[in-house]
């Protein structure tokens, strides 16, 4: 009967164990995240601004290269395009 507490504790201590250390990893990726300053959260932002306008023309280009029609001049020009995204 002893050991049934024993164990049980032994349960309770690791279950808690492993939520403290969670909520302790969760709490330092929110640090770390928001834990900046004004001006380190500005440049973050303006460099995501412009990958994320690299990436919209990318996707510009290859709808482009999906859509578009099948004549010479249009493949000459998709295929320069094509190499320009390389």
């Amino acid at each position: 009967m002893e050991n049934e507490y024993v164990l049980m504790v032994i349960m309770v201590t690791f279950v808690v164990g492993v939520s403290a250390t969670e909520m302790f990893k969760h709490y330092l990726k929110i640090r770390q995240l928001g834990g900046g300053n004004e001006r380190q959260l500005e440049d973050k932002l303006t460099q995501l601004s412009l990958q994320n306008q690299v990436l919209i023309e990318r996707v510009q280009v290859l709808e482009r290269i999906v859509t578009d029609a099948e004549d010479n001049a249009a493949k000459t020009t998709l295929a320069q395009q094509i190499e320009a995204l390389k």
